[in-house]
């Protein structure tokens, strides 16, 4: 057997290699060892009269037998293990032997291949393997054994390994009596192992939690821990009565709960913050420990605004918020830092500016190392996004200011540098914005993708930034982030600015496309995609006028060679036929708009197939309509730059509805059924507009408009005065300026404060001044003026066209007068300076 060991036989045989000198002592020592026993752990003692040279060499020799002793002790036992692993293996391949022959048999095999096996020998062959249970008689009163299955080896091989040692002392298999009685469906549960949960739990938990109950949580992407809170509630910790062994169960403490509490997903905690609330109440472990309490009020911030200021006002009133470290002797809980802290962000989260600076001042008596606001930078996170809420930018960045500078325990992480800068992009300060990314770079801290995305939409709301705002969509593509459609959104918002149509229209195809493919039909882009396509058409009117005047425009897509692969590989994808139902594009991918006939009709197909589609689809994201205000806007802009006046004027009076009078009946204008087309020509559409019994009024619910049609507001009546300009059409737009003065006694427009009604009101003056100005009535352009002096702040920014034009007709007398306003406008705007200062 040590030959075979030192050859390599075994799984587990390991060859050594000894001297000759060695093997000469080896063969001793085996001589020595098989008859009388000899202790080699001893120093022999030394014979009288011995020489020193042969008691030395007599020391080195009983010293290697020592050694050579223990070598061959270990060669034993790993001979031991080889024959065992070697037996293991033949008892293996014995079991899927007797398992094909037995399950042949008993399906009854052919002569020739599969023999029918006799049940006797099934019977030998089960109690060989030590399986004793037997099923139900048959119909010849016989008993079957059941087939050996995959758990049954598993728990034959598990108690092999488990206890070698009672096999060796009760000798083999074949000596074992266990009965396992396999009808029995208790007795045949226990084959199985118990599942056990995919985290650690406290042993208060698990020792009264069921097998059926632990297994809901015993693969984490499965796990649900709702029926796991259910039991604890209706368990021996909440009701001791419930409980059999309570002598031997663990007491459940305030730390178990805790980490109870961490052990559950963020995403699952919601719904059950008032259960383990209860769970907390029923069990004892809230009172006298601040450490439970602030997990309960940790999980009322996962909660909505409304409910969780209800809950912590209940909590509140169990709390003791004094400054002592002490209790009063009371049964409240003392309130800690950490407890002021969980406070102070719940009231940010709740934008009680008043609660959070009465628990900052609380937090700034405490000493600097025990202050959390001073150690961590979580609070001033949930202060900055306070204020964010609110809208107050200029505490916001102060508050981000704040964190940088204090500490550097407080320096902000990438979630507050990310937040900091889509604040900065929501409040057009895009060149904060790049000097915090510039920031994060000097720093080495991560970037993140949200950070990059809102810089490039920044940046594409500036003119002149468009290159940068690129820029940052291939810093995106660099640092490895996943493509998705919010990525395909800014560089169609991009090149929307940049009046790349064929760009344009390619994204929108693909996340048509990609939408469809996922939903399984039709699914159109975001109702903001298709307002910027139509927003496209127009910005194509605004680059062949530059042209016209001798400037031209060539996209950042054709300039840069980076986004010029990005955008040929769109266009290359881009496909037109997808579906039956596709959008009905002109299947022309470079199409670039240079013939507004064509553009302007391909507008047209694409409004009438979002119509019929918003009809299928109903309500969009949000509930909101996806034929809203901003689409229906976008599509009139590109009627009224490209179409004549009276399909325009068609087409406002087809799409929205007038609410002059705030009641819940509004009245629809709508043209007779010949006159819907919108394809008819400039006389069928000036007869369809003038003649007064083309139009019949119908009272419906707000609530009930039709699709595609929204009621008319300032934004509509902006657009009207902008078309009216660009058609020089003032018969329209005197008509818009008398229908906009009943629109201001509706309610919606009452509803507004009295600056933003100015406000307004002085933006639709300066859109009515532009139109007379531009149709050559400096004479009621004059009189506009003058007789809104007294209201508005005119300066000379928005009457240099009106000037100009009174030079060039000659009406000095107006351009003094105009001057004077002028001066007017610019005393009362130094003296509100000076009135903030």
């Amino acid at each position: 057997m040590l030959r075979r060991l030192m050859a390599g036989n075994g799984r587990h045989a390991v060859r050594c290699v000894l001297p000759d000198a060695q093997m000469t002592n080896l063969r001793l020592h085996t001589t020595i060892t098989t008859g009388r026993p000899t202790n080699t752990n001893t120093k022999p003692r030394r014979r009288h009269m011995q020489s020193p040279s042969t008691s030395t060499e007599e020391e080195n020799l009983l010293r290697e037998s020592s050694k050579l002793a223990q070598q061959l002790k270990a060669l034993e036992g790993l001979t031991r293990q080889v024959q065992d692993s070697i037996k293991e293996k033949e008892n293996e391949m014995t079991r899927k032997d007797v398992t094909r022959e037995t399950s042949v048999g008993i399906a009854g095999g052919n002569d020739k291949a599969d023999p029918v096996v006799d049940e006797k020998d099934i019977d030998d062959v089960f109690k060989a393997l030590g399986i004793f249970g037997s099923t139900a008689a048959g119909e010849d009163g016989s008993s079957r054994p059941a087939l050996p299955t995959e758990e049954t080896d598993l728990v034959h091989n598990n108690q092999s390994e488990a206890e070698p040692e009672s096999l060796e002392k009760t000798g083999s298999r074949e000596e074992d009596n266990t009965v396992i009685d396999l009808n029995d469906e208790k007795e045949l549960l226990s084959l199985f192992p118990v599942p056990k949960a995919y985290v650690p739990l406290p042993e208060s938990v698990t020792s009264v939690l069921t097998p059926e109950v632990l297994s809901n949580i015993t693969q984490e992407q499965t796990a649900t821990w709702e029926p796991v809170i259910d039991a604890l509630l209706s368990s021996s910790i909440c009701d001791p009565l419930s409980g059999s062994e309570l002598a031997s169960q663990a007491d459940f403490t305030g730390y178990d709960f805790h980490q109870l509490v961490a052990t559950i997903p963020r995403k699952q905690k919601e719904p059950l913050v008032e259960k383990l609330h209860e769970l907390a109440l029923m069990s004892g472990v809230l009172w006298g420990n601040v450490h439970v309490m602030n997990d309960l009020l940790a999980l009322c911030n996962l909660l909505p605004n409304e409910k969780g200021k209800l809950l912590v006002e209940v909590l509140l009133q169990d709390i003791d918020l004094s400054s002592n470290d002490t209790s009063d002797g009371g049964s409240k809980v003392v309130a800690n830092a950490t407890t002021k802290a969980i406070l102070l962000n719940h009231y940010a989260r709740l934008s009680d500016v008043g609660k959070v600076r009465e628990y900052i001042a609380e937090l700034d008596k405490l000493p600097d190392s025990k202050n959390p606001m001073k150690t961590s930078p979580v609070i001033y996170t949930s202060i900055m996004q306070m204020y964010m809420r609110l809208d107050d930018y200029d505490l916001a960045k102060e508050t981000f200011d704040t964190m940088k500078f204090l500490s550097m325990a407080t320096s902000p992480s990438p979630r507050t540098y990310t937040s900091m800068i889509l604040l900065d992009t929501l409040h057009n300060n895009i060149e904060h914005g790049i000097a915090v990314y510039n920031e994060m770079l000097d720093k080495e801290v991560k970037l993140e993708p949200d950070a990059l995305l809102a810089l490039a939409k920044g940046c594409g709301a500036r003119r002149g930034m468009v290159d940068q705002g690129w820029g940052f969509i291939i810093d995106y593509y660099e640092n490895g982030y996943a493509v998705d459609s919010q990525v395909m959104e800014i560089m169609m918002y991009l090149a929307y600015v940049d009046g790349d149509l064929p760009f344009v229209r390619g994204i929108w195809m693909n996340i048509c496309e990609t939408n469809t493919k996922l939903q399984g039909r039709i699914q159109l882009p975001h109702a903001k995609c298709t307002k910027w396509l139509f927003n496209t058409y127009y910005r194509v009117g605004d680059i062949v006028e530059l042209a016209r005047n001798g400037t031209s425009h060539v996209p950042v897509g054709l300039r840069d060679s980076r986004v010029r692969a990005i955008r040929m590989k769109v266009l290359e994808l881009t496909n037109f036929n997808f579906h039956e139902q596709a959008p009905p594009l002109l299947p022309m991918v470079d199409f670039d708009g240079s013939d507004p006939k064509l553009m302007l009709g391909e507008a047209r197909a694409l409004w009438k197939y979002l119509v019929q589609r918003s009809q299928e689809v109903g309500e969009g994201v949000g509930g909101k309509a996806y034929l809203g205000e901003a689409v229906i806007e976008a599509y009139l802009y590109v009627v009224g730059r490209y179409a004549a006046m009276e399909t325009f004027e068609r087409e406002f009076d087809r799409l929205t509805v007038f609410d002059g009078d705030g009641e819940e009946s509004v009245t629809i204008e709508e043209p007779r059924e010949g006159d819907v087309d919108v394809d008819a020509d400039a006389d069928a559409d000036a007869a369809a507009v003038n003649d007064d019994t083309a139009a019949r009024a119908v009272a419906v619910p707000h609530s009930v408009l039709p699709a595609g049609r929204v009621l008319r507001t300032d934004r509509l009546y902006n657009l009207c005065m902008h078309t009216a300009r660009h058609q020089a059409c003032l018969s329209f737009a005197q008509r818009i300026w008398t229908e906009r003065g009943r629109y201001r006694r509706s309610t919606a427009f009452q509803a507004l404060s009295v600056p933003d009604q100015d406000a307004a009101d002085f933006k639709f003056a300066r859109l009515m001044l532009s139109v007379l100005t531009h149709t050559g009535d400096a004479g009621d352009a004059y009189k506009l003026v003058l007789s809104s002096q007294n209201r508005f702040v005119w300066t000379r920014y928005h009457l240099k066209s009106l000037l100009m034009l009174c030079e060039r007709l000659g009406y000095t007398t107006f351009a003094r007068e105009l001057d004077r306003v002028v001066k007017r406008g610019h005393k009362w705007v130094r003296r509100q300076q000076r009135r903030a200062a």
